[in-house]
């Protein structure tokens, strides 16, 4: 047996058995149940409408106890409160009172005076229909009346055409000590009044039955329902026969019907899906029909549409992450420039994600401080070149802080992340902290995705997995300029030691020499600094020679150059400095030196002084050599002229004589050394 002729049969089978076993229903059954069962629905319908007046009855008493919470704290405002909780709860009005009946705050309708409670089953009446009133007694701290809270929810005619829709056909009049307030169409009068006569009893008046039930027991509150008083099923009898023989026969040849059109798009949909399984993306089937295997016909297009689509983007992401992670390696492998490395890895980023913006932000010199390095089309949200976040504000902030990746929209509203001022805002974003030792040295931000689509969690996986790589390639960088700078350091005073001096100096004569400009060695010698170490000790004089080398550093520009040149001796180079000028800065260094002795407030202090030679490209020399042994001469003049001063080396030089002999003097003659 064919499918085709299984479908057939089986449509004939399920339209004829519930036809047949309809019949004998209705023959047998229905003629004696129709009575009963129509008492049990209407009484079903009133206790069901009498459920939803309790129902509303509990959301009026939460309304009353949470006003009255209000009511009760010290400095609250009340009435935007009593506002806010018609809004919530959906009630008509709230009124607080005080102690004596005043008005203290409302908000809403005003609810019925002097009207029951709707817990003991009450519905009072109003002008427009009905109403659930609840009333709580407010008591002060002492346990004395305070006042009263009154919380009130109207039932019109509107709410009750609600139950009767949810009744059925069946007509709901809500009524209140004994008469009808609010209905859901209009019902014989004659038969309102028998039925709230007899509650909880089913009366019939003109050919209409109808039941009250009380909303509790004894109360003159509650629903009434009523409906046709009998169903007429003579016509249904007499045309059954003739519906069970047309049944049949239309149920044959539609069930035919159907199950041809079935089994030929499913027959269409097997061939095609062997065609997709072969790799034949492009395959589609004829839409004939739309139903449900229309629909199926159409789905199946629809999916092999979205997966050509996806395997040509995941073909070109593919290609792009090979691209990218290329360029990456490539830029990784090949430098040490930090710029040249985070401009690649936010290009990268940006062509692997599709942002049409982003920017990379590292750690600035403050500390908790993130300050953008590099960007891209920062001008179209408006961020600045000069971005600076703190750490824990905004985008980048928060991820700095949390060492966590983050993505969503930035902006104000619901559901959205605030940016930092000055980072983009209303975009879609993704942000990535950039790791160097464990640390968060920088973060890495995208923003505006092409047509305006969230950054999803695939982007993120994918923007982790060569950031890692570029973390660590940041990391090198960052380890090879440690290692550089600490290579031109000198570890006890920080500045520069003789090692970065001579590249120093040598870059510097060269940039003089090629624009004809002026430049100044300072050369300084502590006075007498072999007596200190005798004396103090060697951890107190390297206590005074950094202190010298912070009081230098503090005379001179940010662009001079200030090294240990060996033990106590510094060399400042001036760039853009002729001999005034040096005279200048060796007279500041000078009044550093001397302005207050050498020492913490818990140390002896020492006065300390310095001699200083000074000479001038070019005319004390055009080499960093000559112009180190002319600034020399000069300071073993200036030591010869009594220490504690400057000397400029002359214009020529002097014939060679041997330097003065660097004695020490007693301890006790000793002028410029002396406690204080």
């Amino acid at each position: 047996m064919t499918l085709r002729t299984r479908l057939t049969a089986a449509f004939l089978l399920l339209v004829l058995v519930p036809l047949l076993v309809a019949g004998v229903l209705v023959f047998a059954l229905l003629p004696r149940e129709v009575a009963r069962l129509q008492a049990e629905n209407l009484t079903s319908s009133a206790a069901l409408a009498v459920s939803s007046i309790e129902e509303r009855c509990s959301r009026v008493v939460s309304a009353a106890a949470t006003a009255a919470r209000a009511a009760g704290q010290p400095g609250a405002a009340l009435g935007p409160a009593l506002t806010r909780l018609v809004e919530v709860e959906a009630v008509s009005g709230v009124q607080v009172l005080d102690a004596a009946g005043r008005l203290r705050a409302g908000a809403g309708s005003e609810p019925a005076q002097q009207a029951p409670q709707c817990t003991a089953g009450a519905v009072a009446r109003t002008p427009t229909g009905g109403q659930l009133v609840v009333t709580q007694q407010l008591r002060s701290a002492d346990g004395e009346p305070a006042g009263s809270v009154v919380a009130a929810l109207d039932l019109d005619d509107a709410w009750v055409r609600g139950l009767g829709a949810r009744a059925g056909r069946a007509d709901v009049v809500l009524f209140a000590d004994g008469e009808p307030v609010a209905a859901s169409a209009t019902v014989a009068p004659a038969l309102v009044r028998a039925a709230l006569s007899e509650l909880g009893r089913l009366v019939e008046r003109d050919g209409q039955v109808a039941v009250a039930v009380p909303s509790a027991p004894g109360s003159s509150s509650g629903a009434l329902v009523a409906q046709a008083a009998r169903l007429d099923l003579r016509t249904a009898q007499m045309l059954y026969p003739l519906l069970v023989v047309g049944a049949g026969v239309l149920a044959a040849v539609i069930g035919a019907g159907l199950a041809r059109a079935t089994t030929r798009p499913l027959e269409e949909l097997g061939s095609a899906a062997s065609r997709v399984a072969g790799g034949d993306l492009a395959t589609t089937i004829p839409v004939r029909s739309r139903d449900e295997v229309g629909r199926l016909a159409q789905s199946f297009n629809v999916m092999t549409e979205e997966l050509r689509v996806h395997v040509e983007a995941l073909e070109r992401s593919g290609q792009q992450l090979r691209a990218g992670v290329g360029r990456l390696g490539d830029a990784l492998s090949g430098t040490h420039d930090l710029d040249r490395i985070l401009a690649v890895v936010l290009e990268t980023a940006r062509a692997t994600t599709g942002a049409r913006s982003g920017a990379v932000l590292m750690g600035g010199a403050v500390a908790d401080e993130l300050v953008l390095s590099v960007g891209h089309e920062l001008a179209a949200r408006g961020v600045p070149e000069g971005l600076r976040v703190p750490v824990g504000v905004g985008l980048s902030g928060e991820v700095a802080r949390t060492r966590a990746p983050l993505r969503g929209r930035s902006g104000t509203g619901p559901g959205e992340r605030a940016p930092a001022p000055g980072e983009p805002a209303g975009v879609p974003f993704v942000a990535l902290p950039l790791m160097s030792s464990g640390q968060v040295v920088g973060v890495l931000l995208l923003w505006d995705r092409a047509g305006d689509a969230d950054f999803t969690e695939d982007d993120l996986a994918l923007l982790k997995t060569f950031t890692s790589q570029a973390t660590v390639a940041v990391d090198n960088v960052l380890l090879h300029e440690e290692a550089r700078r600490l290579s031109v350091t000198d570890a006890m005073t920080g500045l520069t030691n003789y090692r970065g001096f001579t590249v120093t100096v040598g870059k510097e004569i060269e940039r003089a020499a090629r624009f004809g400009r002026p430049l100044a060695l300072l050369l300084l010698d502590l006075d007498h600094f072999k007596l200190v170490n005798d004396v103090w000790g060697h951890q107190r004089g390297d206590a005074v020679l950094v202190e010298l080398a912070a009081r230098v550093r503090a005379q001179v520009r940010d662009v001079d150059t200030c090294a240990r040149y060996g033990g106590e001796e510094f060399v400042v180079v001036l760039p853009e400095t002729g001999p005034a000028g040096a005279v200048q800065a060796a007279e500041r260094i000078l009044a550093a030196v001397r302005r207050r002795p050498f020492g913490d407030a818990d140390e002896t202090s020492l006065d300390v002084t310095v001699s200083i030679g000074v000479a001038v490209f070019p005319d004390h020399g055009t080499t960093a050599t000559t112009l180190l042994r002319r600034a020399d001469e000069a300071l073993y003049a200036a030591k010869a002229a009594g220490r504690d001063g400057w000397q400029v080396a002359p214009a020529e030089t002097p014939p060679p004589q041997a330097p003065p002999a660097r004695t020490l003097p007693d301890v006790a003659a000793e002028p410029g050394l002396r406690s204080s």
